[in-house]
């Protein structure tokens, strides 16, 4: 059995009996390395943006911070196996298509595109399952709520490509016709940061509520699970319940 910073593998509360479906707690592990392949997607998708090439790179770059963040958090087989063929799919759909405003709305890229973020809502849900098995709060648990929010805006700017795909890149944005992959990442995340820069707005309606959308969302995910974490790092997750980590639970040696 794999070594895990959170200490021996403790069993699923019997308050969360379903859980057992979509994880193994015996094989999860750190958090840490899917934070720091989440950050290094986002840092290079802006200086991809001007190469014919770089839109399958950023969705494998994406799409294998989603693997090892499924891999980390112990989900099923069946649902790692199904990640990576999407994502096989999808850096395959990016290869063929140079950028964003020269695409097709082809079936595959289609599919390929709404699979993609469907794979990128699943991640960040079951990185939370993965932080409500753990027995005790620690700097770990903290790097698996940053990375879920990150992954949650990456969510959304992929789901604003697959809506552009959809009905026509050059109809998403009101003050562009020829977005390029990194700027639906680019909205997503000052959307959800509510900096509303203003450079780009959606031009439907379906896109303006999916932004108010992440915007409520990103807000309430800052203030309720990642202050929460900050606020009680090393603390136990469930107390007076020995299987989560309570007062009779053993030592947490990652605390």
């Amino acid at each position: 059995m794999a070594s895990d910073p959170d200490g021996p593998a403790q069993p699923v509360p019997a308050r969360f009996p379903r859980l057992r479906r979509f994880v193994q707690p015996s094989e999860q592990k750190s958090i840490a390395p899917v934070l720091g392949l989440t950050l290094l997607a986002m840092l290079l998708s802006p200086f991809l943006s001007n190469y014919n090439w770089s839109r399958a790179l950023e969705v494998a770059l994406i799409g294998v911070s989603a693997i090892v963040a499924l891999a980390r958090t112990g989900a099923h087989p069946a649902v790692r196996r199904t990640g990576t063929a999407i994502v096989v799919l999808a850096t395959l759909a990016g290869a063929t298509i140079p950028v964003v405003h020269d695409a097709s709305t082809g079936t595959v890229e289609v599919l390929a595109a709404g699979l993609f973020a469907l794979l990128l809502l699943v991640t960040p849900m079951l990185v939370m399952v993965r932080l409500m098995l753990r027995p005790r709060i620690t700097v770990d648990t903290l790097a698996g709520a940053l990375t879920a929010y990150l992954q949650i805006g990456i969510f959304f700017g992929a789901l604003y490509l697959f809506i552009a795909l959809v009905g026509g890149p050059s109809d998403f944005f009101a003050q562009t016709t020829s977005p390029a992959y990194s700027d639906f990442e680019y909205f997503s995340f000052i959307t959800m940061t509510t900096v509303g820069y203003g450079d780009l707005t959606p031009a439907t309606r379906l896109g303006q509520t999916l932004a108010t959308i992440e915007a409520v969302t990103g807000q309430v995910f800052l203030v309720t699970v990642v202050a929460l974490t900050v606020s009680n790092l090393g603390r136990p997750t469930r107390r007076g319940d020995p299987a989560g980590g309570g007062p009779d639970a053993p030592p947490d040696p990652a605390a």
